[in-house]
């Protein structure tokens, strides 16, 4: 018997969480991860230069944390620029990657169960959005969703219980960066041609 792609699981994960199962989530969600994940994730320069290379505004991060490096100005800083994207991944190779939002990307932002359910309640808020990509978060059920940037779009915490919107002056951490408790890895992979 085959085993289910990641298609199909995404739609039983989806399902799971709209029938409040939480103990199938927690079960399909590391056979999605295992479907999903790269068996030897990029090095870190080498996803910002492609998020880079896509018209992505990037800035880099403290290692293993969603915290921009001390010193700088986090989004403020964020490029394109090939050539300062590999003076900084030279100084800390382990900076994790963000991408500022805003500029062809928005984020909605799951946090964990509690955003995942706030979401299968009002689907209808969700529906005309165009989908880029999708993003697991180490937390527990967090999800990033990316969709088109609009100006009109403004950061907003707790949109609903759980639930935040990354717009201008905004930013997200960025597959395949990593905290103590886990990898921000593709569901759906980016994709800026919808």
């Amino acid at each position: 018997m085959k085993a289910p792609d990641a298609a199909t699981l995404e739609r039983l994960i989806v399902d799971a969480m709209q029938a409040d199962d939480w103990a199938t989530v927690t079960d399909l969600e590391p056979r999605l991860d295992a479907v999903t994940q790269p068996k030897n994730p990029p090095p870190l320069v080498s996803a910002a230069l492609w998020y880079a290379e896509q018209g992505l505004r990037i800035f880099p991060l403290q290692p293993r944390s969603k915290l921009p490096q001390k010193g700088s100005k986090g989004f403020k800083d964020a490029t394109t620029d090939k050539w300062k994207i590999i003076g900084w991944w030279q100084k800390s190779p382990d900076s994790n990657v963000a991408i500022a939002t805003g500029y062809l990307v928005d984020v909605i932002d799951f946090d964990g169960i509690v955003g995942v359910k706030s979401w299968s309640e009002n689907l209808n808020m969700f529906n005309e959005l165009t989908h880029l990509g999708h993003v697991s978060t180490p937390r527990p059920g967090g999800t990033h969703i990316y969709i088109p940037a609009s100006p009109i779009r403004t950061n907003k915490a707790q949109l609903l219980p759980g639930v935040d919107v990354r717009a201008a002056g905004g930013y997200v951490c960025a597959p395949p960066s990593k905290t103590d408790i886990g990898t921000y890895t593709w569901r759906i992979p980016l994709n800026l041609e919808h």
